[in-house]
């Protein structure tokens, strides 16, 4: 068994305006596991991500505060809450915005890793 705190989670964020934090806890590395891997994403109000494919991984969203809406290819908008899950094929393109007035935080798992392996790529964490 393996744990990864908060204060040990890699923090990444793309080089895009508004974009969220991710702190990296599990996947795409030598180190843990190839098959799954796991992250926080927190989405800064009005912030979110421009469309997008997962790297060949499926995605799970699950959201522990606010919401987020993704926007699937063609316009279909889906509103993703408190209690719910979202599940992203790994060939799916979406856009993912935070509507709120708050902070939206989402635990995201993928399998296999690639798309976590692709995050740990990214520019570090911008201080807020």
């Amino acid at each position: 068994m393996q744990l990864c705190t908060a204060g040990d989670a890699l923090l990444r964020q793309p080089p895009s305006p508004n974009s969220p934090t991710v702190a990296v806890f599990f996947g795409g590395t030598e180190m843990d596991s190839h098959d799954v891997g796991v992250v926080r994403v927190s989405v800064p109000p009005g912030g979110g991500m421009p469309p997008h494919r997962h790297s060949g991984s499926d995605v799970i969203l699950v959201p522990t505060a606010g919401s987020v809406t993704i926007t699937k290819e063609g316009g279909q908008r889906i509103e993703v809450s408190v209690g719910d899950a979202a599940l992203i094929g790994r060939n799916e393109a979406v856009a993912l915005d935070n509507p709120g007035a708050d902070v939206a935080v989402i635990i995201v798992a993928a399998g296999p890793a690639d798309f976590v392996a692709g995050i740990r790529n990214w520019p570090e964490a911008r201080a807020s």
